[in-house]
């Protein structure tokens, strides 16, 4: 009489468990960088909206918006620990806007002399052109950045660039 048994045996258990980590071996790594590099897109995508923003308040409130490194004073050094867009009204600063920090293994740079803050005048320019790096974990290979001109447009540069 013949039986007839359901279900895996141990060996082709064994085999497909086997091919199984193989696939993953080979796809984690690669998950892992599209994940740092969606990360990186967004987070560029903030930092573009949040200067757009100044620009737009600038015009629309007719004053100097500013743009800084988030701290109580409301500048501070760091990029990373977030930013802060405030209009200065005679020494009284009005905070129009806060983003909070980023990742502590990011790193924020900005190329230019203007290191410490931009101001986007009443009628939306700059004073000087600057360059916005964005490195996630502090990694050139999913660096993103932006350009502001000295008309004040915002556009993406160039991916890849040095986090230094």
């Amino acid at each position: 009489m013949l039986i007839i048994s359901r279900g895996f045996t141990l060996v082709e258990l064994m085999v497909t468990i086997a091919v199984a980590a193989i696939l993953l071996a080979i796809g984690v790594p690669s998950l892992t960088s599209l994940y740092e590099g969606t990360r990186s897109a967004n987070e560029i995508r903030k930092i573009s909206d949040v200067f757009a923003f100044a620009r737009n308040q600038a015009v629309n409130y007719g004053a100097t918006v500013t743009v800084c490194p988030y701290a109580a004073s409301p500048c501070g050094t760091d990029w990373n620990k977030g930013f802060s867009v405030y209009i200065d009204n005679g020494g009284a600063k009005n905070v129009l806007k806060v983003i909070d920090s980023f990742n502590t293994h990011d790193v924020i740079s900005l190329s230019g002399p203007a290191d410490k803050k931009i101001d986007f005048t009443p009628d939306g320019l700059v004073s000087v052109e600057t360059s916005i790096i964005y490195c996630s974990n502090g990694q050139s290979d999913n660096s993103k950045s932006i350009n502001i001109s000295t008309s004040g447009l915002i556009k993406e540069g160039a991916d890849g660039k040095s986090c230094t």
